[in-house]
Order: C-alpha cells, then sequence, then structure tokens
C-alpha cells in the first residue's frame, strides 16, 4: 500500500492524533512525516505490561519477564526512589508513575512520567534460585536476561511503503541518559542499550531487527571500533542487522547532532540520532543475502513494513550479577523524502 499524498497526509493527522501518538501536521509540507513523537503521560494508568503484545498504536512499557514476586507475574505500584538509578526524578505520587517487581529500593522497577520513561533493572530480582554447580545464577528467565521496554507497534497502513524513493529515509532521535551499569563486562555478564526498528516482509514472511548499538558496558580499552553484524536471534525469530553508532557505518547514518557509540555510564541527558537511508537498507540487505544466500530475502527495502519500535535497554546475567538504570525522553521517528 502506498502512502496517502501530503494533503491527505496532513488532514490525516489533524483527525487522528491517537493513532499518530502526537504527529505534527505541519511536517508533511516540509518533506517529512512523523510516525511516532514519544507521548507526554502523567502516570501509568494500563500501559505497563508483562510478556504481552502492546495494543496497535500505544506507547507502552513491557516486562519480558515476569515478576516472580506476584503470582500473575504483574508489576506493582512502588514508592521508593527508582530516580537514584534512571537519572528520572519524581517527587510527588510516584505510586502512579512507578512500577516494580517489589515496593523495595534496589529492586526492578519502571517509571512513566510526562515525556520520559525509564527503568531500574536488577539480576538479583530473577536469580533469587540461588546458583548452579559452577557458582553461576540460576536463570529466573530464559537466556538469562531482564528487559523492560518502551514500545510501540504502528498500525499496517502506517509502516508500509516507506523506503520507496532513492531520497527516502527513516530517522530516529532521541535523549537518553544511563547512570547505572554494573556488569561483569564478559560473556554471559553485560548490559546494553539499543534501539530496534522491527520490519517484516509479508510476502516472504522474513523479519528483520534492525539494530543501532548506542551502550554497552562491555569494556573498552583503546577507542570504539565500528561492529557490524548479522545473525538470527531464535528467541525472536528474527535476522538481526546491528551496527553500533558511528561515522563510517553502512547500514545507518549519524546525525550531525548526535552522541556517539557509548561505554560508560553518564548521568544527565545526551542526545542521539541517525537515519537508515534507502541506501543503507540496500546495503544491508546485499550483506544479509552475500551471508544467507539460502534466505529468500527481498532486496527491495520498500517491500519491508516497519512494524514496531523498543528500546533493547537489556542485561545478561549468566556469569555474574549485573544492573542497568536509564531514561528516555523526546524519542521521535520521521519519514523524510
Amino acid at each position: 500500500m502506498k502512502r496517502p499524498p501530503k494533503p491527505i497526509l496532513a488532514f490525516l493527522l489533524l483527525i487522528a492524533p491517537s493513532l499518530m501518538m502526537g504527529a505534527d501536521p505541519d511536517a508533511s509540507l516540509s518533506g517529512t512525516d512523523v510516525l511516532f513523537r514519544q507521548p507526554s503521560l502523567e502516570g501509568f494508568g494500563d500501559r505497563m505490561h508483562v510478556q504481552a503484545r502492546v495494543p496497535v498504536g500505544e506507547f507502552a512499557m513491557i516486562s519480558w519477564q515476569k515478576n516472580p514476586m506476584t503470582g500473575d507475574g504483574s508489576f506493582v505500584p512502588v514508592d521508593w526512589n527508582v530516580g537514584e538509578k534512571t537519572g528520572l526524578p519524581i517527587t510527588e505520587n510516584r505510586s502512579a508513575a512507578q512500577r516494580g517487581m517489589k515496593n523495595q529500593s534496589g529492586s526492578t522497577a519502571a517509571q512513566m512520567s510526562g515525556i520520559a520513561v525509564g527503568a531500574y533493572l536488577n539480576s538479583a530480582d530473577l536469580s533469587g534460585a540461588g546458583m548452579d554447580a559452577q557458582g553461576c545464577p540460576l536463570p529466573g528467565s530464559g537466556g538469562y536476561k531482564l528487559m523492560v521496554t518502551p514500545q510501540i507497534f504502528f498500525p499496517p497502513a502506517e509502516g508500509e511503503d516507506l523506503l520507496r524513493a532513492p531520497g527516502d529515509k527513516l530517522a530516529v532521535s532521541m535523549d537518553l541518559q544511563i547512570p547505572v551499569a554494573v556488569s561483569a563486562g564478559k560473556k554471559g555478564s553485560i548490559a546494553y542499550v539499543n534501539p530496534v526498528l522491527v520490519f517484516i516482509d509479508p510476502k516472504r514472511k522474513i523479519k528483520i531487527s534492525y539494530i543501532v548499538g548506542l551502550f554497552s558496558s562491555w569494556p573498552v580499552k583503546t577507542k570504539p571500533k565500528m561492529v557490524e553484524n548479522i545473525a538470527y536471534d531464535t528467541p525472536s525469530h528474527s535476522w538481526m542487522i546491528s551496527s553500533r553508532l558511528m561515522p563510517g557505518a553502512r547500514w545507518m547514518t549519524i546525525g550531525a547532532d548526535s552522541n556517539t557509540y557509548q561505554f560508560l555510564p553518564w548521568m544527565g541527558w545526551k542526545h542521539f540520532s541517525y537515519s537508515i537511508t534507502r541506501q543503507n537498507f540496500e546495503s544491508a540487505l546485499a550483506n544479509f543475502r552475500a551471508k544467507q544466500p539460502e534466505i529468500d530475502c527481498s532486496m527491495n527495502p520498500a517491500d519491508y513494513r516497519l512494524k514496531s519500535f523498543h528500546l533493547n535497554a537489556e542485561l545478561k546475567y549468566q556469569t555474574a550479577p549485573a544492573e542497568l538504570g536509564w531514561s528516555m525522553r523526546n524519542a521521535s521517528i520521521t519519514v523524510g523524502h
């Protein structure tokens, strides 16, 4: 399905703000359509989900692991100062703007306040079953992972036909802070933050997670190096196309106003921005075909529909405990023509 003509799209943006998540009707006049703009929300309401699909068009927080402290796995209101871990201070009505595994300082919790969201993850909440014979934490979750992520699924018509013309591009931007990142910095114990755009090819049933690495607690002894990779992720049944947010990347283009890939925690907002041009996507697909010739993937970026966006802010705790605290504001996704 082709995108609507610009005058029609501007009208749709005016009459359907709930579907467009605060899209700017004037953006189309400058050759840019807003797919998503992080909304301002006063507290969670019913926007906290556990191992459940977020309703289409709704911006919400989702935990990919059940809460072992409650019978149904749900999160509970918490009133401790989660902002100490995430950098997002909430001083009033915390129980409405915070959800956690238990109402105890230092336990896994999420925040949703105004134009910002955040989460603090503590592997101790999932590794309470003890240690194995080798002294490593018992799973508590598939793959020894823990993540609470902001996520939105796009209506099919909004995610189609986005990269048809040579000058088309998807632009992603956000402000982030990551005050806490504790891990052993080795295989099986690491924390990382990577925005992910999920694309699907409905005809070929190919699913691609387009990942841009913003932060990792993996130790860097000198300057970070560009890392680009294509691999299959069994749990999500998707192919991962990933690269670090650095100049010279082939599969995305770093923004002129953007910070680059980080490897040390920080307090205070930093801005990150990048775009996926049609040429970037074509380069990624060419490498995909070269590495996986048996996979019948389309080489045309216009065949792929943008299905969802989430912040892959996650930790692994298989070989040692890990913690991660982060917050995000002003996230947006636009289509440039």
